[in-house]
């Protein structure tokens, strides 16, 4: 009999409920899929967008490769939400792996098999993946050394140096077709480009219907009107086409990392959660990971990450191929600003009721209006590394 949904992990009272799902039609269709008996299936973890179970198999020389290499396991990820837009953000989702798989070397789980299909025998919409091998960043960052930290981040920033590899003439996400289209955000459920210009692609997240409040509406062509002031006075040529993948959580829940038995860092294992991943300007993909960032409430961090972010840096810059694409690196962190990075996390990076807006709105605004507020939100008095056209940290 298969596991129940209770037998390895007990939830916490705010999780959403579990799905309604037909372990063992299940585990009948990932035997015919991946040619061996499937002979468990336990939860790993659920939340707002999917559940999810990891799959055991009986080792068969008929197994699909991909299974036994992972020691006869895979993930069946379910989608909670039943919409068209949790399926149209799902397909993006595999077809930018299935991208990246082709394309790159970054380890990006192999998908196996997807059925999108919302009354399927299963239960829910579903993909099989590979089960990649590691633990996430975030439980290991805290223990490691200093210089095992740079290690880490040496491999975070070949990622990075990767994605920008990628060119794209437009943004927007990867539709089921393996195509740039309208983009899949976390923010909106209403799908607009793809997009020409980084500029109507930030301008669409404050773009206004008339279902909204006068008050919002108004906000909204306030903070329009200083973006195209931002944007008629820069010349960041990260701003600038061509573009390249930007993922939109990068960050250490994200992040696979395997200890090494002989006391040497840990090797990058995977990178996971492209769901809401795009074709976009650089200055999104340039970015510090959240983990080295200040905030003001880890102070004793400070000397740590003034360190880890040029040393990030320039990791970066060594994967880099040719002058312009370094000189692209430095100049858009020596440019990063208030205006743009307090925007992705004010209106780009969640969904907010309409009432949250308005006041995420007049805060933006009287900020902007400020005009003393540094490019990072955490800590008030911070101020950004300069960056010299090698890379290196201005003295």
């Amino acid at each position: 009999m298969p596991n129940s949904a209770s037998s390895i992990e007990s939830y916490d009272s705010d999780e959403p409920p579990p799905l309604n799902i037909n372990l063992e039609q299940l585990m009948a269709s990932a035997t015919g899929i991946l040619q061996a008996q499937c002979t468990g299936a336990v939860p790993m973890a659920r939340g707002a967008n999917h559940e999810v179970f990891l799959l055991s198999f009986e080792p068969s020389a008929s197994a699909h490769p991909g299974i036994t290499k992972s020691d006869y396991r895979c993930v069946a990820r379910f989608t909670r939400e039943n919409s068209a837009n949790a399926t149209t953000r799902d397909a993006s989702e595999v077809s930018t792996l299935q991208y990246l798989k082709r394309e790159t070397d970054i380890p990006v789980p192999e998908i196996f098999h997807q059925d999108l299909n919302m009354n399927n025998p299963v239960g829910a919409p579903y993909t099989l993946m590979e089960h990649l091998k590691g633990r996430h960043l975030y439980k290991l960052w805290n223990s490691l050394s200093l210089d095992f930290k740079k290690a880490v981040l040496s491999q975070v920033a070949a990622v990075v140096a990767k994605l920008s590899s990628l060119r794209f003439e437009s943004i927007g996400s990867f539709d089921g077709q393996g195509s740039i289209g309208p983009l899949v955000s976390q923010s909106s459920d209403i799908q607009k480009g793809p997009f020409s210009s980084t500029e109507e692609f930030v301008l669409s997240f404050v773009s206004t219907n008339d279902k909204e409040s006068p008050e919002l509406v108004e906000l909204f062509q306030e903070i329009q009107e200083a973006l195209e002031i931002f944007f008629s006075e820069t010349h960041n040529p990260a701003l600038r086409p061509p573009y390249a993948m930007v993922h939109t959580d990068f960050d250490g829940q994200n992040m696979l990392f395997i200890e090494q038995p002989d006391h040497s860092p840990p090797k990058l294992s995977g990178i996971i959660d492209f769901e809401y991943s795009y074709a976009g300007p650089l200055y999104f993909l340039y970015e510090y990971p959240i983990f080295i960032q200040d905030v003001s409430w880890s102070k004793e961090l400070y000397a740590q990450n003034s360190i880890l972010r040029p040393h990030f840096i320039r990791e970066i810059y060594k994967n880099l191929p040719d002058e312009e694409s370094r000189m692209i690196l430095t100049t858009c962190m020596n440019r990063k600003s208030f205006t743009l990075n307090s925007f992705q996390t004010f209106f780009m990076s969640i969904k907010s009721p309409e009432e949250d807006l308005i006041d995420l709105a007049r805060s933006y605004l009287k900020s902007l209006r400020e005009g003393t507020h540094p490019p990072y939100l955490g800590r008030l008095d911070f101020v950004p590394e300069f960056y010299l056209p090698d890379g290196s940290l201005a003295p």
